[in-house]
């Protein structure tokens, strides 16, 4: 909606339109009456302009077309404008600005007003109208006339998509002054005069699950489970502020910041999802776009933004990794001036926040500005008191009976609302027994279920099925959700579950179950209900590999949502984590094929959840693990966490093998059978350091490789093999460079000397293993660098590179491969002992390895992924030697080169030390060179980029393998 299309119509009546076209507004028909003149003024203008009716709807169609005289101001004129249809069963958000009676000024000049609400599903299903309700609550008028009065003919857009829905109708005396009744566009565009005045536009169709922000609430819906009256889109239950959270999430959100990220996490039943509805309403009350991201909808993602100010809250975000970290991205580069806030709603931040961190390049954590923990188990008295107070208030008032006190309601050891609230609805439904564990309360509340689920079958002449199925097939639908079609073809899968004679009638009783909105069949309540549901079902662990063996009749969002729920429920039940584990050690490699090949609709994050959740000592699962472990690339950012996860499953049946951890096993049992063992543990362990570097686990990826290193150094003490001795010095090597990577100097030079060492002793056996002596030296020349040794370094630079040249000039290609990287880094080394020429030689040298010139522009998108690093190093290297010499204008050049050449690195791969160093150069330059604007922009945009990693965050690192120091200790 563009605000100056809003016009202000009088003809006879106070009115209001929207322009629609160069010349034509588009109002209410009662608001000109007759032949009296027309004047129009759009928003923001203060003369008047004639108009004429050109068009009026027949029958009982209040809409007319006004052509003005004179043409409109060219800001009046929405070249975006789209004309959209909404059916009377939808709840979409709408916003409709106009001219209102309540709006007067004392001047009686009509200022502008907003209405925000909601389409009512099942509202004005007989006269074809649709009728929307406020977000804000009824409005006080003085006597029988509505508020609301001029707001006739005004354009009702869904908001945020702003599609123009229809037009404010004249409502009769008493009608709701918290209700509209709008004049829906395809009756307007049914009329082909009006049609062809207006150019023809084809109607987009509005569908809630086309939507892509949801209301905060929904109707409740006449057919539901009885524990919907506890779900929060439903709001039955009024809402209780714990510890004053909403305010201080509305003080986050009407903060400063044009972009900001809040999360709330919390065990299940919490009220998460309930607090951040009530921010949403109550920020829409202030004129925002608040509501929750449809994620059903795959469009959301891209599509979401606002002209207002606007709040998206994204439940589970955990499931929606990759898509969140691309929403990051946007938002945080939108250039709208609006303020944009991210609110996400999870158990915990875990992993999956600090992989959204990683793809977005620290970006997310830099714009994280409020966390707050919602802790079960520490509600006060108090605020139960108050929860029990308001759930029976709310709960007796909608079920139509009578209150109880709250003495006749158990509480004892109840820790969350829901279940609070859960309590009192069983007390109210008289239910015996006082059942007051978490367990018994949900227990007792799937008990109800299941008595209206007997009574259902036999209403749907399906008594013949047994109670056990009426629950497989509740948890079908629970688990993936499906569409009514859907359900069709899943259920012909299932004959054990429903015999195919049921199919038809077991759909109408999940229908009538359930309640589908849409055609979709929901869960039954909460997730804690669906979860105990889960846990308690018999053979959910068949059911569960049953639909996924029928492939492609389950869909990429059917699989992630399965794995998100039995990955929230095995986080707490057996029953849940077996079939999750079972699942896994089954069609583990089909589900990452899926994903590996691009078919798996970017569900990553739901994977890597679901292989944490799993049973980790399972030997099954471990051997499908080791099975596909190599299939996952290592230099993929997007595969990290999961082939982290996968190496951590494998090494589970190496280490059960293997019977223990080599320091506390006798050398004198350690035979050639269990060496070899050993070994496949060590391999696996050095394989799970790398996955665990890749995202940045430096503490657990030092603490496998120092394990491999404990292995190896046992083996080669003991048979002294040629194998168990390299592996030794593939673990050195990499336990060398985490120690650099933590800035432990001192340790990171013993293990990078050790490895050295041990690859001369190899490559003196072995030539083959040469190539693998030049790159320990050269990783021995860097790790003196860092310390402060840049001379020590240069005498093993110079070895690895002659070494290197020797196997180049044999033919040896892996041996070219790593000579540049020899080549750059001497020149880092030299430049930092003065040697300026020799610097400057090795620079050119090594950037004719990948066809550049330091100081002139490449095209990024035909390099990869080590051309663009060389690009951005080497020309670090030469911006740094230009900025010790004064030479500014090159140093500024060649500085950009090596930030851009680094920004899209970082864009297709990974964040780099080398990229914050490149920026960290480019700002020493500017500010050098005096340029300031440039510098205070960089240091304001680029800030998650350029801060530097604060040693107190080290600390959990250290302590991820400080039951190695003996290991260390005897490097």
């Amino acid at each position: 909606m563009r605000i100056t299309s809003v016009a202000e119509i009088f003809g006879g009546a106070s009115g209001t339109g929207y322009v629609v076209g160069p010349d034509l507004i588009l109002t209410a028909s009662h608001v000109v009456s007759g032949d009296r003149k027309v004047s129009v003024r759009t928003l923001g203008r203060a003369d008047w302009i004639d108009a004429d009716v050109v068009w009026r709807g027949s029958g009982t169609a209040d809409a007319t077309l006004l052509r003005t005289r004179t043409p409109l101001p060219a800001d009046a004129v929405d070249p975006t404008l789209q004309w959209g249809s909404a059916g009377t069963q939808a709840q979409i958000s709408c916003r409709v600005t106009g001219f209102p009676a309540v709006a007067v000024l004392p001047d009686y000049v009509r200022d502008s007003d907003t209405f925000l609400g909601q389409t009512v599903p099942g509202a004005g299903f007989k006269d074809g109208r649709l009728v929307i309700q406020s977000a804000v609550g009824p409005r006080d008028s003085t006597g029988q006339a509505t508020p609301w009065a001029g707001m006739s003919g005004a354009a009702v857009f869904s908001s945020p998509e702003s599609y123009l829905l229809g037009i404010a109708e004249k409502v009769p005396s008493g009608y709701p002054n918290n209700r509209l009744k709008v004049l829906p566009a395809n009756i307007l565009l049914n009329d082909p005069a009006f049609r062809a005045l207006i150019g023809d536009p084809a109607p987009h169709s509005v569908t809630t699950s086309g939507s892509v922000l949801r209301p905060p609430y929904a109707t409740f819906p006449d057919s539901h489970p009885e524990s919907w009256l506890l779900e929060p889109r439903y709001a039955v239950v009024e809402f209780v502020d714990d510890g004053e959270q909403l305010d201080k999430l509305m003080e986050w959100a009407t903060s400063v910041e044009r972009f900001s990220i809040g999360a709330v996490s919390g065990h299940g039943g919490m009220g998460k999802s309930r607090l951040a509805a009530e921010l949403a309403a109550r920020l829409r009350q202030s004129g925002w776009d608040a509501g929750f991201l449809n994620t059903e909808n795959g469009q959301s993602w891209r599509e979401i933004s606002s002209e207002y100010p606007l709040l998206i809250i994204i439940d589970y975000a955990s499931r929606f990794v990759e898509l969140l970290a691309g929403l990051v991205d946007r938002l945080a580069t939108d250039p709208s001036s609006k303020p944009i806030r991210l609110l996400l709603l999870e158990r915990r931040m875990g992993a999956w926040w600090e992989t959204v961190n990683r793809l977005t390049r620290r970006s997310a954590g830099h714009h994280l500005g409020h966390h707050v923990t919602l802790h079960e188990g520490v509600i006060s008295p108090e605020v139960v008191g108050r929860h029990m107070e308001v759930a029976t208030s709310s709960l007796s008032r909608k079920l139509g009976v009578v209150p109880i006190s709250a003495t006749e309601i158990p509480s004892d050891g109840v820790g969350s609302p829901l279940l609070i609230h859960i309590a009192v609805l069983l007390a109210l439904r008289g239910t015996d027994g006082g059942p007051v564990t978490r367990a018994e309360l949900l227990q007792a509340l799937l008990d109800r279920e299941v008595t209206r689920w007997e009574a259902g079958l036999a209403a749907h002449k399906l008594g013949h099925l047994h109670i056990t199925q009426a629950a497989q097939l509740t948890a079908v639908a629970s688990l993936v959700s499906p569409t009514r079609d859907e359900a069709k073809v899943l259920l012909a899968e299932l004959p054990e579950v429903c015999p195919p004679p049921d199919v038809v009638k077991v759909i109408e009783w999940l229908t009538d179950m359930l309640g589908p909105e849409e055609g979709v069949l929901r869960p039954i309540g909460p997730d804690l209900v669906v979860e105990h549901l889960l846990e308690t079902l018999p053979d959910l662990q068949s059911l569960v590999l049953r639909l996924l063996a029928a492939r492609d009749k389950v869909t990429a969002g059917h699989r992630a949502r399965l794995l998100h729920l039995l990955s929230l429920s095995a986080q707490t039940g057996e029953n849940s984590r077996n079939a999750l584990t079972a699942a896994l050690a089954k069609y583990l490699p089909e589900l990452l094929e899926k994903e590996l090949s691009g078919a798996g609709s970017q569900n990553v994050g739901s994977l890597t959840a679901a292989l944490s959740s799993s049973d980790k000592t399972n030997l099954a699962l471990s051997r499908t693990a080791q099975r596909v472990a190599a299939t996952i690339p290592a230099g993929s950012v997007r595969f990290a966490g999961v082939r982290a996860e996968v190496f951590e499953l494998a090494i589970v049946r190496a280490r059960k093998r293997a019977g223990n951890r080599m320091g506390a096993f006798p050398e004198e049992l350690l035979l050639k059978e269990r060496a070899h063992a050993f070994a496949e543990l060590g391999s696996l362990l050095i394989h799970l350091g790398i996955s665990f570097g890749h995202i940045s686990r430096w503490g657990e990826a030092q603490a496998a490789t120092l394990e491999a290193v404990e292995i190896f150094s046992a083996l080669s003490v003991k048979f002294g093999n040629f194998r168990d001795r390299r592996e030794l010095a593939v673990a050195y090597g990499h336990a060398g460079k985490f120690f650099r990577n933590l800035d432990l100097h001192d340790e990171s030079l013993r293990f990078a000397s050790r490895a050295t060492g041990l690859w001369r002793a190899l490559a003196a056996e072995d030539s083959d293993q040469k190539v693998d002596l030049a790159i320990a030296l050269e990783n021995m020349a860097k790790a003196l660098c860092s310390a402060g040794r840049p001379a020590e370094a240069i005498p093993y630079s110079a070895e690895a590179i002659a070494l290197l040249r020797t196997q180049v000039r044999q033919g040896n290609e892996d041996a070219a491969l790593e000579l540049e990287q020899a080549v750059s880094g001497s020149a880092h080394h030299l430049m930092e002992v003065g040697d300026v020429d020799s610097a400057w030689a090795a620079i050119r040298e090594s950037a004719t390895f990948e066809g550049f010139t330091v100081g002139e522009e490449v095209d990024a998108e035909d390099l990869d992924a080590d051309a663009l690093d060389s690009v951005g190093y080497l020309n670090r290297l030469a911006a740094e030697l230009h900025l010790r010499a004064g030479n500014l204008k090159e140093a500024k050049s060649c500085a950009v080169l090596s930030a851009s050449a680094y920004a899209y690195y970082v864009s297709e791969f990974e964040i780099t030390y080398s990229f914050r160093a490149s920026l960290q150069l480019l700002l020493r330059v500017l500010d050098a060179a005096g340029d300031k604007e440039d510098a205070s922009y960089m240091r304001g945009k680029l800030a998650h980029l350029l801060a530097e990693p604060d040693p107190a965050d080290y600390d959990k690192h250290f302590k991820a393998f400080e039951e190695f120091k003996h290991v260390i200790d005897s490097a």
